[in-house]
C-alpha cells in the first residue's frame, strides 16, 4: 500500500512539475539553427539541438536609431530599400526569452531541453541511436537527424529542426563570411551597416565556384561558415548562401545582440572564432581542416595560432587579400613565421 501511495505521489508531482514548466507562450517564437551530431564509441550519436526563443516586437525606434546613426532620411529610401530594412531588422526587433524549456520529438521519443539563457538560446545535447539517421544520397557520407517541436498548444507545434551527421574522417572547410564570401566592407562600420540592412547581399566573385569544387574534390567535405554576425542574421545569411550557390553547411554565429554591436569588438570576434574552431577540432579528432578568411580583421592571426597548435590537422590556410598586402608583407611574415610556407596562401 505504501509503495502504491508513493508511486501515486511521484506521478502527481511529475504532472505538477510539467504543468509548472515555463511553456512557450502563444506570442513567442522558436528558431532552430542547424547543428551537428558526433558519433560516439558505441555507434550512437550525440546531437546538438540549437534554438533561439524570442517574442517579436515592433520596436520602431530600432529602425529610427539606425537611420539617425547613418544620417539617412527614411522618406528618401526607395521601396526596395525600405523592404530590405524591414526584413533585415526584423529579428533585431525582438525580446529574447530567458528560462523557457522546449520539448522536441525524435520519432517516438520526447526530450526536454535545458532552460534558455539570457540570450533566449539553448544548446541542447541529445543521445540517439544510429537508426534515427537519414543518410543522404551520394558519396559524401553525410546524414542528418531531424526533430520536431513538441508543443500541442502552440501554432509552431511540429516545427522541424535538424543536425548534420558528419563522417568521422574527411575534410572540414571552415570559412569566414564577411569579406571572404560576402562583400561587407567590415573596415568601414557605416558602410558595413548599410550593406547589412539596406542592400542585397553580394557574393565575392569566384568563391562559390571554388567552394563547389572543393565540395566535389575533397574527401567527405563539409563546410562550417564562421562569422561574428549575430544570430538575428541567420535567416538572411542562409538565404544568401543558398541563392549564391555556396555548398550547404552550418552557420556558426554569435549570440543575439543589437544592431549597434553588429560585429562586436576585436576581442569578441577573436574569442568566438577561436573557440568555435577548437570545438570543431575537438569534436572531430580524425578530420583534417582547411581555414579560409580575409585580411580585413584578425583571420590570419587566428588561423596561424590554430595551425601552430594543430600542425597535423591543418591542410591549408587561405586569406583573401582586402588590405592590399602581398605575401611578403611584414604582417604575414610575422604572423606565419615558423609555419610551413606551403600551407598558407594569400588570394586576390
Amino acid at each position: 500500500m505504501k509503495k502504491l501511495c508513493l508511486g501515486l505521489l511521484l506521478i502527481i508531482f511529475s504532472i505538477k512539475g510539467f504543468a509548472q514548466m515555463p511553456k512557450l507562450k502563444l506570442d513567442e517564437t522558436v528558431m532552430f539553427l542547424p547543428g551537428f551530431a558526433v558519433e560516439q564509441p558505441d555507434g550512437s550519436f550525440r546531437v546538438g539541438v540549437n534554438a533561439w526563443v524570442f517574442e517579436q516586437d515592433s520596436k520602431r525606434f530600432t529602425i529610427s536609431a539606425l537611420l539617425t546613426w547613418l544620417n539617412v532620411d527614411y522618406n528618401e529610401l526607395t521601396p526596395e530599400q525600405k523592404a530590405l530594412l524591414e526584413e533585415r531588422t526584423r529579428y533585431f526587433r525582438t525580446d529574447s526569452e530567458r528560462g523557457k524549456r522546449l520539448r522536441v520529438r525524435l520519432a517516438d521519443k520526447v526530450f526536454t531541453l535545458q532552460r534558455t539563457n539570457a540570450h533566449g538560446r539553448v544548446h541542447g545535447r541529445l543521445n540517439v541511436g544510429r537508426e534515427w539517421v537519414k543518410w543522404a544520397n551520394g558519396s559524401n557520407g553525410l546524414g542528418s537527424i531531424t526533430w520536431t517541436l513538441e508543443a500541442p498548444w502552440h501554432p509552431l507545434h511540429g516545427q522541424k529542426g535538424s543536425a548534420w551527421v558528419i563522417p568521422a574522417e574527411g575534410v572540414s572547410i571552415v570559412s569566414d563570411v564577411d569579406d571572404t564570401i560576402k562583400i561587407s566592407e567590415v573596415l568601414n562600420k557605416k558602410t558595413l551597416v548599410r550593406n547589412t540592412f539596406m542592400k542585397p547581399f553580394q557574393a565575392v566573385p569566384g568563391m562559390a565556384e571554388w567552394y563547389q569544387e572543393m565540395a566535389r574534390d575533397e574527401q567527405h567535405a563539409f563546410f562550417h561558415y564562421l562569422t561574428a554576425s549575430p544570430v538575428q542574421l541567420y535567416p538572411a545569411l542562409s538565404a544568401f548562401m543558398k541563392d549564391a550557390n555556396f555548398p550547404p553547411g552550418i552557420l556558426h554565429l554569435r549570440e543575439s545582440t543589437s544592431w549597434r554591436t553588429l560585429y562586436g569588438g576585436r576581442k569578441v570576434t577573436v574569442a568566438h572564432k577561436k573557440d568555435t574552431i577548437v570545438r570543431l577540432l575537438t569534436n572531430f579528432p580524425r578530420r583534417k581542416f582547411i581555414l579560409i578568411g580575409d585580411s580585413g580583421e584578425r583571420d590570419p592571426e587566428i588561423y596561424a595560432d590554430i595551425a601552430r597548435t594543430y600542425p597535423e590537422r591543418i591542410l591549408g590556410v587561405h586569406i583573401r587579400n582586402v588590405t592590399d598586402e602581398d605575401r611578403n608583407a611584414p604582417r604575414y611574415q610575422q604572423t606565419f613565421d615558423g609555419i610551413d610556407p606551403k600551407i598558407w596562401h594569400i588570394r586576390d
